[in-house]
């Protein structure tokens, strides 16, 4: 299997948004296939892709293997009018919440093909777009449900600072926190 070393891992932004695009919903395709997920469907997910891409500081990493797609990792900042920490339970203080911009990196999504999983990937893909980022924080959702998941990014140095079902349809999630 991939060795992390082994990855090319290329850099995009919003201005490659249009070009990427396929790719990001094919690998997703791929990797929710069979889920069940009312909120994993192409045309759903679609939508996600474009409101974050649409972005302008916008980045995503995919991870190529001997020129196949492995996954990929995108999100933005967050900019003083988000709504990211409004649903989250208990409320966040203030001082936690404000945004200019440039305080908080928004992990929207990081996924890793089955064939890659595993394998170093996931961790790559992460610190590859994380890694130059000018922002204090990141943070990220992730489904309460899935133990292990959480269990990863704590592992990476995230912290839970709340629940949160952020629209209406969508799991109960768990809103974490790297410092930088």
């Amino acid at each position: 299997m991939t060795r992390r070393a082994e990855l090319d891992l290329r850099q995009y932004g919003h201005a490659d948004a249009a070009a990427i695009r396929p790719l990001l919903l094919d690998v997703h395709d791929e990797v929710y296939e069979g889920s069940g997920d009312p909120l994993a469907g192409r045309e759903v997910f679609a939508e996600f892709v474009d409101h974050w891409s649409g972005r302008e500081g916008f980045a995503c990493v995919v991870g190529y293997d001997q020129g196949v797609p492995v996954g990929y990792a995108y999100g933005a900042p967050l900019g003083p009018d988000t709504a990211w920490w409004a649903e989250v339970n208990p409320p966040l203080p203030a001082e936690f919440t404000a945004e200019s911009g440039a305080r908080t990196f928004a992990l929207s999504e990081l996924m890793v093909r089955t064939p890659w999983r595993k394998t170093g990937a996931a961790r790559s893909l992460h610190d590859a777009l994380i890694g130059s980022r000018p922002e204090h924080r990141v943070t990220l959702l992730v489904q309460r449900a899935h133990s292990k998941v959480r269990a990863l990014y704590e592992g990476w140095g995230y912290r839970t600072v709340g629940d949160v079902v952020p629209f209406e349809g969508a799991p109960d999630l768990c809103a974490m926190v790297l410092d930088r």
